[in-house]
């Protein structure tokens, strides 16, 4: 994996337009249902109580802790040390001897001034690794956009409008066409490439299904969004692997990995793929 984003791209995303540019042949991946034109009033509304809380909160496992005190009305219990945006190296080991997946997002880049997280990437890994997509207001009102990790890499994206919150397409969009330096899979932007990467080194493809979550506080639907992107993905890898195999070992298979209770709805499975 990899973290910062490019001194290129950092440059470019200086610009004032407020028309994205898009990558040569990109189609954008759109889904019924969602609302793609959906776009925060603002980063920085803290008009609720758990945005606010979250908002700079680096830890995947410590936001997660945060949600279930939220779902029990019980935010005011919250320990202070574990609403804290970022950890003391002393604190970050203690979580770290918890579990391995206690580490994920505690080694994201500081904040800088102004800037806020907008969405993040988490993948399901064994540190729970976590891609941090910002945004940061500039002191002549603009905004600009970054993504960063916990392992010095660069991402490589087109020029983004600067002058109010995207909406969930342009998200979705900016994810879909960010590259990663140096990785072979490269027609796969951030919303995939590790779920593919895993599925070139030999895991199974319905095992990697949720391998990579894409959420967003300010953008409800973009889990939504990823979520369908990754089962399309995964069921697509899955039937091309089975090109040729008799249609009941299929079924038997289906019904052994749990994509089907049995035969009938491994069968219905099967005809809703024009198989």
């Amino acid at each position: 994996m990899v973290q910062g984003d490019s001194k290129t791209m950092s440059e470019t995303n200086q610009s004032t337009s407020d028309t994205p540019t898009s990558t040569p042949g990109f189609t954008p991946k759109r889904f019924p249902g969602i609302d793609y034109t959906q776009r925060p009033q603002s980063y920085w509304d803290d008009s609720s109580v758990l945005h606010a809380t979250l908002r700079n909160v680096k830890g995947e496992n410590r936001r997660r802790l945060i949600r279930d005190f939220h779902s029990l009305e019980q935010l005011d219990q919250v320990e202070p040390g574990l609403a804290k945006d970022i950890l003391t190296t002393p604190e970050r080991e203690s979580l770290g001897r918890i579990h391995p997946t206690f580490l994920g997002g505690e080694y994201l880049p500081d904040y800088r001034t102004a800037e806020t997280e907008i969405a993040r990437i988490v993948l399901d890994s064994t540190l729970r690794d976590v891609i941090s997509l910002r945004a940061r207001r500039t002191k002549t009102g603009f905004l600009r956009y970054s993504i960063v990790d916990e392992y010095e890499g660069e991402f490589f994206y087109p020029k983004l409008p600067s002058r109010d919150p995207l909406t969930l397409g342009q998200i979705v969009d900016w994810i879909d066409q960010t590259r990663i330096d140096g990785n072979s899979d490269d027609g796969y932007g951030l919303g995939l490439i590790f779920t593919v990467s895993n599925f070139t080194e030999g895991e199974d493809a319905h095992r990697l299904e949720n391998f990579t979550t894409v959420e967003s506080d300010l953008y409800p639907e973009l889990a939504q969004h990823y979520s369908r992107l990754s089962s399309e993905w995964a069921t697509a890898t899955f039937l091309e692997s089975k090109e040729g195999e008799d249609r009941e070992e299929i079924i038997r298979c289906l019904i052994k990995i749990e994509w089907a209770d049995n035969e009938a709805d491994a069968d219905a499975f099967l005809k809703r793929h024009g198989r």
